[in-house]
């Protein structure tokens, strides 16, 4: 009609579920990325946590280790604070500790060369050897006891005669000095010891030690008169056992 408004219309295709898969899709697509955010996160805690976890460890092990380091030097030190006031007591303990032991080795080992004499004949000494030689202390510090013997093979039945000569060693003052023991015993007038006998002959006596000297040992030599016999020489350690 002329005058009126005309309103022009488009047809358009009716599809009810278009809105419907639109929103599943937005929805989908939040969701597969919050997802994918979340499982990332999730990966790079866990990394971080572990590295740290490996690193709590490292620095719990050093700790560890520090703690014991600081442990032994804490028992270092109080040894040392320990050892400044009792050090020279426990060395004496265990100097005189050792020297009873081993006398007692020294001992043990003349009981058997004593034996092992008597059975059997000595090479090079024809048949005769030292059988034992101990020193005692006594109730006077300088002063001590000696036993000698000397022992010939049970193989052997000549008599043997020759001499012993018993030297005691050491410093005086310092310097090097030997005593035979006529100069330490009154018991005894010669250098030389007569030996004479068929299966064993026993030295013993006393002796005193000068002032000022420090002995270190004993020099036994025994030698035959005859001639054709035996010389030996010995030296022995300083090791005197309690009385």
């Amino acid at each position: 009609m002329k005058g009126s408004k005309q309103y022009r219309m488009k047809v358009v295709p009716h599809r009810p579920f278009s809105g419907v898969i639109t929103t599943g899709g937005v929805a989908l697509l939040v969701l597969i990325t919050s997802a994918s955010s979340y499982y990332a996160g999730q990966y790079h805690l866990r990394k971080n946590l572990d590295e740290k976890t490996r690193e709590y460890t490292r620095v719990l092990g050093r700790l560890e280790a520090l703690k014991s380091e600081n442990e032994t030097l804490r028992m270092r030190a109080a040894t040392a604070e320990q050892s400044l006031t009792i050090g020279e007591q426990a060395s004496e303990t265990v100097r005189t500790e050792l020297v009873q032991k081993e006398s007692q080795i020294a001992e043990l080992k003349q009981e058997i060369s004593f034996y092992r004499g008597v059975m059997a004949p000595v090479d090079g000494g024809e048949g005769v050897s030292i059988g034992r030689f101990i020193l005692s202390q006594t109730a006077d510090a300088r002063n001590y006891q000696y036993k000698l013997q000397v022992q010939q093979s049970a193989a052997r039945r000549n008599v043997v005669k020759g001499a012993a000569t018993f030297t005691v060693v050491g410093r005086q003052d310092g310097e090097p000095k030997s005593y035979p023991l006529k100069d330490l015993s009154e018991q005894v007038d010669s250098e030389s010891i007569p030996l004479r006998f068929k299966y064993f002959q026993n030295i013993e006596g006393e002796l005193h030690l000068p002032e000022g000297f420090v002995p270190e040992g004993v020099e036994l030599s025994l030698k035959s008169t005859g001639r054709k016999g035996f010389s030996i020489e010995r030296r022995y350690g300083w090791l005197v056992q309690k009385s």
